[in-house]
């Protein structure tokens, strides 16, 4: 007979009889992790393919939406690669042909009136063309990195819904712009946290467009700290998708908008949001890597995961310490825990792009907690208490 053994069940095994593979440590997941983005990178420079695995998919609507999908799965790449290339000339290169490609493919629209996944393209695009622009490694190409940034910004003015977010769907009603009605609460979080990246680096933004964002937000900000769906859920604040465990991912990016663009919320209610997201973990946990769409508990979605846990990585260095020490070490032990062996993330399948997404994300995330670790040990306040600690 045949032996044929799985990866989880050879963990299962080595956990039964005791043995186990030592654990990376963070710079070995981050190198493994870059390592595998090289590799599974396509010949055109882009990142996710169209190969489904499964006969069941999320709603496509047309094949449009796969445009979306690889144009968001291709900047999210390109901002992963952005650090380590510094250093790597492999990573460089592969980062050079992945920027090659986001500024050669033609603009992402609209599946339909009613199906947009092109936001996310939008919004990551843009975020890139943002940490490129004033990169002096790229200088030749700063004109037309520019020139996509534009073009990104005018663009999401135009998907801006008449309620002022963001969203991905507009069901029913199918209008030039969106109705609102189905604007999410982190879509609109992501869209202005891309839109102050821009204004950070002197591109002119549209200060009502920002302003009807950030109010979208805060209508959907609940007093439990959690942050409904959407505005068709806004008066459903006690659906269990609306509870804090069901808003543990979204709840991140929302905190992080209000506080980068100044609004009313303090450094101890972003804190707060990311220690539920430790002590409620194994809810966001339970929808890692399921096939449907909010089958988990509180209605979690695979999809969440690791976008959730990368914008807790941006709350965490903006705190101060202990929190931020704490907080980022507990963060970077997740990740390195729930990583594939061949270095790849994983958390939904998404056809051929769950992987290569995961991973950006996952790389995203170690990049912060190396960042909110560092600056923890050149912490003033840090060295005291060390210094204290050895006399």
């Amino acid at each position: 007979m045949r032996f044929c053994m799985t990866i989880s069940g050879i963990l299962v095994l080595c956990s039964l009889v005791g043995c186990s593979a030592p654990r990376r440590t963070a710079m070995e997941a981050h190198d493994a992790a870059v390592a595998w983005m090289i590799e599974h990178q396509n010949p055109d420079g882009s990142w996710g393919t169209i190969d489904a695995s499964r006969p069941y998919q999320i709603y496509l609507d047309t094949q449009s939406s796969h445009a979306a999908f690889g144009g968001a799965t291709s900047a999210l790449g390109v901002m992963s690669l952005i650090e380590p290339s510094r250093k790597d000339p492999a990573a460089e290169a592969s980062l050079r042909r992945g920027i090659e490609h986001l500024l050669t493919m033609p603009p992402v629209g609209k599946a339909s009136a009613k199906t947009f996944y092109d936001i996310w393209t939008h919004t990551y695009l843009l975020s890139a063309m943002c940490r490129l622009v004033d990169d002096s490694r790229f200088a030749e190409h700063r004109d037309q990195i520019a020139s996509v940034l534009e073009r990104e910004l005018d663009i999401l003015h135009n998907r801006q819904s008449l309620d002022g977010g963001w969203g991905y769907y507009d069901f029913e009603y199918i209008l030039p712009n969106p109705s609102g009605d189905q604007s999410t609460s982190f879509n609109t979080a992501s869209v202005l946290l891309a839109l102050e990246e821009a204004r950070a680096r002197g591109f002119d933004v549209d200060q009502d467009m920002v302003d009807d964002g950030i109010q979208a937000v805060e209508r959907m900000r609940l007093p439990s700290g959690a942050y409904v769906y959407g505005t068709y859920a806004q008066y459903r604040p006690q659906a269990p998708y609306n509870m804090v465990k069901g808003s543990l991912g979204r709840s991140q990016p929302c905190n992080l908008s209000l506080h980068e663009l100044g609004r009313d919320i303090s450094l101890q209610q972003m804190q707060s949001g990311v220690e539920a997201l430790r002590r409620d973990h194994h809810y966001i946990e339970i929808g890692r890597g399921r096939k449907r769409p909010h089958e988990a508990y509180y209605s979690t979605s695979g999809y969440y995961y690791f976008y959730g846990h990368y914008y807790a990585g941006l709350v965490i260095e903006e705190l101060e310490e202990p929190a931020r020490k704490d907080l980022a070490t507990w963060l970077q032990d997740v990740m390195i825990d729930v990583q594939d062996p061949g270095g790849s993330w994983f958390d939904y399948p998404l056809y051929g792009y769950g992987h290569p997404y995961g991973t950006a994300y996952g790389l995203l995330v170690l990049q912060s907690t190396h960042r909110a670790l560092s600056d923890s040990q050149n912490d003033p306040r840090v060295r005291t208490a060390l210094d204290a600690g050895s006399n």
